[in-house]
């Protein structure tokens, strides 16, 4: 990615987060002498299994919520899609391990609470939440889009206490939180890491989260970074139902075991829900792809041709190479200037030069609702109002750096 090699820099972030995940799980086995990559394969491969469907639920709600997008993704959609399904695998692991580096550590495991007297009316309180969660934010997605991260938490965990799966609902009752508290954790610590490398990558998602568009870390709004945690707690709920219900009720948190539970009806229907929820979600909310020298103005075939003898095989390295005194790219600098702002694309980039919005320091200087409005009459496809104020918020922290 620091040279921006063509093609590889667009699959770094995938590189990134795997790479992590495995020292993650090389910490745990140093520490107990066992972990998912050694010793616990089968419960590894389940959890990445599984993880694909689960997150595909989130993208089709975004379908409704558009709270992010993805941008510079591959151009060619066979690997697009085995990228994105390799990516949504290390959901449940990005949950989990922190987790489980906490309990090979030792934390939390005395804490001791007063037991939560679980009730008929409890149960009701957390399933019509668990309702209300899956329901509203379709709904009215402007108010509600934030309960999406409970719609997976109160209904299973009510199902998980009844039939005698591993339930956060049973910890509570029995006074003991550790586990609850290791999740919790190690959502923190997933979170950080998962939006910190999403923030240098080139193929990354933009949050568009309505109200919260200025106060962000990364990309992420500041209180979304609580959603990490909620994440955790909710995959933990759904994946011991899925395990109770699909796997015999073994569960990550167990060591291998021989047997397994074939469903081959079940292992279809999974890749078929996942295969069709990634090909009906990814194009919607996939604005830009990644931007290419020939995409750029004023550059031919002869013109990509000399600059790859120049070593420039992307419109960052054109960048570089303009202004560190390359010549005859004026133009082609400035479109890519404006192509690799926030994602923005080549498309959209033109777009605005031909709106006057000639350099990042125009875009800092636009209103983003009047600009907006503009686009928005003159464009088929015009970008929506949070998008375009993304790229003037980052614009102006842009200048402001500059300065």
């Amino acid at each position: 990615m620091a040279t921006d090699v063509p093609f590889w820099n667009t699959l770094w972030f995938l590189f990134a987060w795997v790479g992590f995940l495995l020292v993650l799980d090389a910490v745990i086995y140093a520490l107990q002498g066992h972990s998912f990559a050694s010793g616990r394969r089968r419960e590894l491969g389940a959890m990445l299994f599984w993880s694909v469907p689960y997150w595909c639920l989130f993208e089709a709600y975004n379908l409704r919520l558009e709270n992010w997008y993805y941008v510079f993704l591959p151009h060619s959609e066979l690997v697009q899609g085995l990228f994105a399904f390799a990516a949504f695998a290390t959901v449940l692991p990005a949950c989990f391990f922190g987790a489980e580096l906490f309990k090979a550590l030792g934390w939390f495991e005395g804490v001791r609470w007063r037991p939560l007297s679980v009730n008929l009316g409890v149960e009701s309180v957390l399933f019509l939440f668990g309702v209300a969660c899956v329901t509203l934010p379709l709904v009215t997605p402007t108010y509600a889009f934030w309960m999406v991260w409970g719609a997976t938490l109160g209904v299973p965990e009510v199902v998980n206490r009844r039939v005698g799966a591993p339930s956060l609902l049973a910890d509570l009752e029995a006074g003991k939180p550790a586990r609850i508290l290791r999740l919790l954790a190690g959502g923190v610590l997933a979170g950080g890491i998962w939006e910190g490398l999403n923030y240098w990558a080139r193929a990354k998602w933009i949050y568009t989260v309505p109200g919260f568009e200025e106060w962000k870390l990364f990309e992420m709004p500041l209180l979304g970074f609580v959603g990490f945690p909620v994440l955790a707690l909710e995959a933990f709920a759904a994946y011991s139902l899925f395990c109770h219900w699909a796997r015999g009720g073994r569960h990550w948190e167990e060591a291998d075991t021989t047997g397994s539970v074939n469903n081959g009806r079940l292992f279809v229907s999974v890749l078929v829900f996942s295969a069709l929820t990634n090909v009906l979600t990814l194009d919607p909310i996939v604005q830009a792809r990644r931007p290419l020298l020939a995409n750029l103005d004023g550059i031919g075939a002869v013109d990509v041709a000399e600059l790859e003898r120049q070593r420039v095989h992307s419109p960052e390295q054109l960048v570089r190479y303009v202004e560190a005194g390359g010549e005859g790219f004026d133009a082609a600098y400035a479109h890519a200037n404006l192509a690799l702002h926030k994602g923005m694309g080549t498309e959209m980039a033109a777009s605005l030069m031909e709106h006057q919005v000639m350099s990042i320091a125009d875009l800092a200087g636009a209103d983003a609702e009047a600009l907006w409005q503009i686009l928005a009459r003159d464009m088929e496809d015009p970008p929506r109002l949070p998008q375009v104020k993304v790229w003037v918020r980052a614009a102006r922290i842009s200048g402001r750096r500059r300065r």
